[in-house]
């Protein structure tokens, strides 16, 4: 898979997909400003052919609040500073060999949550 990494993720989080064999670039990399709204990332995102990995719970909840279509996958890291993401993202790997379109992922310290994506 293709990642496009949004949020403050550690160059950690880049290693360990690229470790399970998955791609990763940033937001810059990918052509977005810091101030893209999620409708923005979101169709760059479906250009590009990109999944989402973010730690900004407004971009990962923008679906169902904004109505915004998404068809690819979005993951969510919900992990405090004493739980390392690379950590979260081999967990991730480890339970789940294929991930689903049109879900979203969220990892706690001790969860993997899984729901579907709206469709608008």
């Amino acid at each position: 898979m293709r990642w496009l990494l949004h949020g403050s993720l550690t160059p950690a989080v880049a290693d360990a997909l690229r470790r399970h064999g998955h791609q990763a670039q940033s937001t810059t990399e990918a052509g977005l400003a810091d101030e893209s709204t999620p409708a923005e990332i979101f169709a760059a995102a479906r250009k590009l052919q990109l999944e989402i990995l973010t730690a900004d719970p407004a971009l990962a909840t923008a679906p169902y609040e904004q109505h915004l279509s998404f068809p690819r996958t979005i993951v969510l890291l919900q992990i405090p500073g004493d739980v390392e993401q690379d950590d979260a993202i081999d967990r991730l790997f480890d339970r789940y060999k294929r991930l689903s379109p049109a879900r979203l992922y969220t990892i706690t310290p001790t969860r993997v949550k899984i729901r579907q994506l709206p469709n608008a």
